[in-house]
């Protein structure tokens, strides 16, 4: 009976630390595989910038002052779905991995100050040109302005600059610098159709811009 004891307890301790050995190794894996996540989902977020598509969907939110908000909350939290399945078994993992853990949750804090960024700077640029030329942002064209608004989009446009001019930053003036070049090119297109009246406005026009460009220095500042 004693001899059969020590058989069963041989036998009993090699599938004891068998199934320990086993749940070790799933549970490590089972880590390996919540660090991978976590890794790709930050990697990925750093590489992907905010598109245009997204940046003018979010200027044209009806509470433009919210739309970064509700986007930056659902960025936060698919990351952070992602950053407690981590944190949740952190002392189990090596120390490698613990400070691959800290490293990732600091990429990703940089690339989320990026983003929100890129959407500050995309929101002024569509404001700007919104405030210039009254049209919402469709295309880059100008295709919305037409014969018949053509005249009062160049009316507009110089009279916020004059409004404005000694605000406007070296960046905003590159910026307008575009927008009027584009404004000329689709006057171009459209010359043929207007009126009289209408090449009026756009002549004065002109020439007002020609008078308020040169008072501003390449930083913005009156001369």
């Amino acid at each position: 009976m004693y001899k059969c004891k020590h058989i069963l307890i041989a036998i009993a301790i090699p599938l004891l630390l068998s199934a320990c050995n086993g749940q070790d190794a799933e549970k490590a894996a089972e880590n390996e595989q919540a660090l991978t996540e976590y890794r790709d989902y930050v990697t990925s977020f750093e590489t992907d910038s905010l598109s245009e598509v997204e940046m003018r969907a979010l200027q044209q939110s009806a509470d433009d002052s919210t739309a970064w908000e509700t986007e930056k909350a659902k960025l936060q939290e698919m990351y952070d779905e992602r950053r407690e399945r981590v944190e949740k078994n952190l002392e189990e993992l090596t120390s490698e991995q613990q400070a691959e853990a800290q490293q990732l949750e600091q990429r990703y804090n940089n690339a989320l100050a990026t983003r929100e960024q890129q959407y500050r700077d995309a929101s002024h640029r569509y404001r700007l040109r919104r405030d210039l030329l009254g049209l919402e942002i469709k295309e880059d064209d100008l295709s919305d302005v037409t014969a018949a608004n053509i005249g009062a989009t160049y009316d507009r446009f110089v009279t916020n600059l004059q409004q404005n001019a000694e605000k406007y930053k070296d960046r905003d003036w590159e910026l307008i610098e575009g927008w009027w070049s584009a404004l000329n090119s689709r006057y171009r297109t459209l010359e043929g159709k207007l009126q009289s009246g209408t090449k009026k406005i756009v002549q004065q026009a002109q020439n007002q811009y020609k008078e308020i460009r040169p008072k501003v220095d390449i930083n913005g500042n009156e001369e």
